[in-house]
C-alpha cells in the first residue's frame, strides 16, 4: 500500500508541526516552549528510605511534567562496587570520629546491607535512575512560584530538585515522551535502585475513590471510576474508604459550576439503585426530572400541600421508648423555632408571652404534651389562625401586657389572615408515599427573607417526620441552596439542619447538603451551627469555588495550593471529591439518557 504524507512547502510532514511548538529557546536556567514559559530539574539527592507513592505528590503538581528513567545496571561490577563500599565505610566506623560522622557512616553502611541482600538474596534487579521535572507556566511570574514550590516539595521529602544552568535542552530531552536519557545527564543525577523502589515511585495514587459498588459520579483525572457506595459504613466491608464514618454528602460549588447538574444525576442515580429521594428545592429545577421518573412534585407555598407548623408527627417506637420524648413536645420546640425564624425582632418579652400562647392554644384544643398524636383528627390541630385569635383576646382583656399582646396579633397577622395565610394554615396535607418526592418552594422567592428561612424549616421538618417513619427505608434527603436558611440572628433553622445531620444515620437516611456560598456557613455569627452541616459529612464533593469562598474552604477542608489552583479554574461539572481520607479530582459523567430524563425529550 502506497502512502502519501501531507508535507509542508519546506518538506516536512505536517503531522509534526501539528505537534511541535512554535519555538523553543533556550537560556541559562528556563526554556520558552511556543507561548510557555518553562524549567527543568534533575533531582540529585534522595532520602536513604521512602514509602509507597513517594513521587505522587511532585508528580500530581499542577504544571508539572515528571520523567523518570532506569537503566538496567550490570550486578556483577555493582555487587564488587558495594562489596568495596562496606569494606571502606566499615574501616572508617572502625577508626571512630565524632558522634555525627559515626551516625553518617552506620546508616551508609546499613544501606550498602541492606541494598546488597535484596541483590543476593531477593534476587532483585538494580537501576541506575534519573529523575527530571519539568515546571510550566502560562508567563514566568506563575512558573517561579510554581518551581519554588516544587523544590520545597521536594526538600520536604528529602530530595533535592536542581535546576539544570546551560542544560536545559538537553534536560527537556530526559524529560520528554521519547524514552531518552542523554548520557551527558546520567553523571549529573543517578542513583542505584531495586526494582521495588522504582515499582513504588507511581502507585496509581491518582486511581480514583472505589468502593467497588454503588452509584458512578464519574471519572478521575487518571481514568478511574469515581464510584462510591455511600450506603455502606460496615468496618470490615472489604471494599469500605478509611474515614467515612456517615452517608451524608456535601456539595460545594460557585454559580454555574455545575452543582445542580450533578445533584440531579445523584438523585436519579441512588433512585435506581433502589433509595428514596425527597428534594427540597426551592429554584424549581427538578421537576423536569421528577416528572420524567413518575415521582410526585409538590408546591408547599399555597400549592397542593400544606404544612401546619403546629401539626405533630407519631414518634417512631424506637423514639417514642426514649426517656422523656413525646412527639407534641418535640413539635412546641419547631414551632418555637418556626416563630423565631417568622418574626426575628420579636423582644424577649414578646417571646416569652407567644411561647405561653403556643402551649395555650394546644390545651384549648384538648392536647397536650404527652398526647398521641395518632389520636388527634388532622383537623384538630391548632394554626396560626388559632394562635392569632389567642393574642387578640389577651390584648382585649388589658392588663399591663394587653399593648404587648396587641403587638404580637399585629405581626400575626399575615401569618393568620394575611398574605401569607394560604401557606401555613389548614390541617397538614399527608405525606406522600413515594420513592421520589420533590417538595418545591420556589414561590417564596418573592417572600421577604423571614418568610422564607420559616418555611424552609417547616418543610425540612415535614421531610424529617417522613424520613423518621421506617427506620430501614434508605432515604436520600437532598437540601438544595441550603444558605436560604442561615441568620446570624435566629440560627434555629441551622441548628435543626446539624442535628439532623447527625441523627440521620440512625433511620437509615442519608443527607445531602447543596450550596453555592460556603462563607455563609463560617461566619463567626453562626459557624458553631454552621461548619459541621459542611464539616461532618463524610463526603464532600468541592466544585468551582468563588474567590470569596475560596479561603475559608481552604482552611475548612485543609486543601493543599495545588487543591486551590484546581478549584479556582476548575470547568464546569468537575471538582474535588473528598472521600473519607481519600482525595481525586472527578469530571461528572453523565450519558444521553440521563439526560433526557433531567431535562426533557423523552
Amino acid at each position: 500500500m502506497r502512502k502519501h504524507p501531507q508535507t509542508t512547502p519546506s518538506g516536512a510532514p505536517a503531522l509534526a508541526n501539528v505537534f511541535a511548538p512554535q519555538a523553543l529557546r533556550f537560556s541559562q536556567r528556563s526554556v520558552d516552549i511556543g507561548d510557555q514559559w518553562g524549567r527543568v530539574y534533575a533531582v540529585v539527592n534522595y532520602p536513604p528510605k521512602v514509602g509507597v507513592a513517594w513521587l505522587a505528590r511532585p508528580a500530581n503538581l499542577p504544571g508539572v511534567t515528571l520523567a523518570l528513567h532506569g537503566l538496567p545496571t550490570d550486578p556483577t561490577a555493582l555487587t564488587l562496587a558495594l562489596n568495596r563500599s562496606i569494606s571502606l565505610t566499615a574501616g572508617n566506623l572502625q577508626a571512630g570520629g565524632n558522634a555525627l560522622l559515626v551516625q553518617r557512616l552506620e546508616a551508609q553502611l546499613r544501606d550498602a546491607q541492606e541494598l546488597m541482600r535484596k541483590i543476593d538474596q531477593e534476587q532483585q534487579s538494580i537501576f541506575t535512575v534519573g529523575l527530571f521535572l519539568l515546571v510550566t507556566a502560562p508567563d514566568e511570574t506563575e512558573g517561579l512560584r510554581r518551581a519554588k514550590r516544587l523544590e520545597g516539595l521536594m526538600a520536604a521529602a528529602g530530595m533535592r530538585a536542581r535546576c539544570l544552568p546551560f542544560r536545559q535542552e538537553e534536560g527537556l530531552r530526559a524529560v520528554g515522551p521519547w524514552g531518552i536519557f542523554p548520557k551527558e545527564l546520567r553523571g549529573g543525577s543517578p542513583y542505584q535502585m531495586p526494582s521495588e523502589t522504582l515499582a513504588a515511585a507511581f502507585p496509581f495514587s491518582s486511581g480514583g475513590i472505589t468502593h467497588g459498588k454503588g452509584i458512578v459520579l464519574g471519572h478521575d483525572d487518571s481514568g478511574g471510576l469515581a464510584l462510591v457506595d455511600r450506603w455502606d459504613l460496615s468496618s470490615d466491608s472489604p471494599t469500605v474508604i478509611a474515614g467515612v464514618t456517615n452517608r451524608n454528602w456535601t456539595i460545594l460549588a460557585g454559580s454555574g459550576a455545575g452543582k445542580s447538574h450533578t445533584t440531579k444525576l445523584m438523585s436519579l442515580r441512588e433512585w435506581c439503585q433502589g433509595a428514596k429521594i425527597i428534594l427540597i428545592d426551592p429554584e424549581r429545577e427538578y421537576r423536569t426530572l421528577c416528572a420524567n421518573v413518575g415521582g410526585t412534585w409538590v408546591n408547599a407555598v399555597g400549592g397542593d400541600v400544606t404544612i401546619n407548623p403546629f401539626q405533630a408527627a407519631p414518634l417512631p417506637v424506637d423514639d417514642a421508648a426514649d426517656e422523656g420524648a413525646t412527639a407534641v413536645a418535640g413539635q412546641v420546640q419547631r414551632v418555637r423555632a418556626f416563630l423565631d425564624l417568622y418574626l426575628p425582632q420579636l423582644t424577649d418579652i414578646q417571646r416569652a408571652l407567644l411561647r405561653r400562647a403556643i402551649m395555650q392554644v394546644y390545651q384549648a384544643r384538648g392536647i397536650g404534651v404527652d398526647t398521641d398524636p395518632a389520636a388527634v383528627n388532622p383537623g384538630a390541630w391548632p394554626t396560626l389562625r388559632d394562635l392569632y385569635d389567642y393574642c387578640k383576646a389577651a390584648a382585649a382583656q388589658g392588663g399591663s401586657d394587653a399593648d404587648t399582646w396587641s403587638t404580637l396579633a399585629a405581626l400575626l397577622e399575615d401569618a393568620a389572615t394575611g398574605i401569607d395565610a394560604h401557606i401555613w394554615n389548614g390541617a397538614s396535607t399527608p405525606a406522600k408515599d413515594t420513592d421520589f418526592l420533590v417538595i418545591d418552594i420556589h414561590d417564596l422567592q418573592s417572600a421577604e427573607k423571614s418568610v422564607q428561612r420559616a418555611q424552609y424549616l417547616n418543610v425540612l421538618g415535614y421531610a424529617w417526620d417522613i424520613i423518621r417513619r421506617d427506620r430501614e427505608e434508605r432515604v436520600v434527603l437532598v437540601v438544595d441552596e441550603a444558605w436560604m436558611m442561615i441568620d446570624p440572628q435566629t440560627p434555629q433553622a441551622l441548628s435543626f439542619l446539624k442535628e439532623m445531620s447527625k441523627r440521620i444515620r440512625k433511620y437509615a437516611g442519608a443527607l445531602t447538603v447543596v450550596s453555592q456560598n460556603a462563607i455563609d456557613f463560617l461566619d463567626p455569627s453562626v459557624a458553631r451551627e454552621g461548619e459541621p452541616v459542611l464539616a461532618n459529612s463524610s463526603t464532600k464533593f468541592l466544585m468551582r469555588q468563588d474567590a470569596k469562598d475560596l479561603p475559608a474552604v481552604t482552611q475548612l477542608f485543609s486543601l493543599s495550593q495545588a487543591e486551590q489552583d484546581k478549584l479556582a479554574s476548575a470547568r464546569q461539572g468537575e471538582g474535588l471529591l473528598i472521600c473519607g481520607n481519600t482525595r481525586a479530582w472527578v469530571v461528572v459523567d453523565t450519558a444521553p439518557h440521563e439526560t433526557s430524563l433531567m431535562y426533557g425529550g423523552w
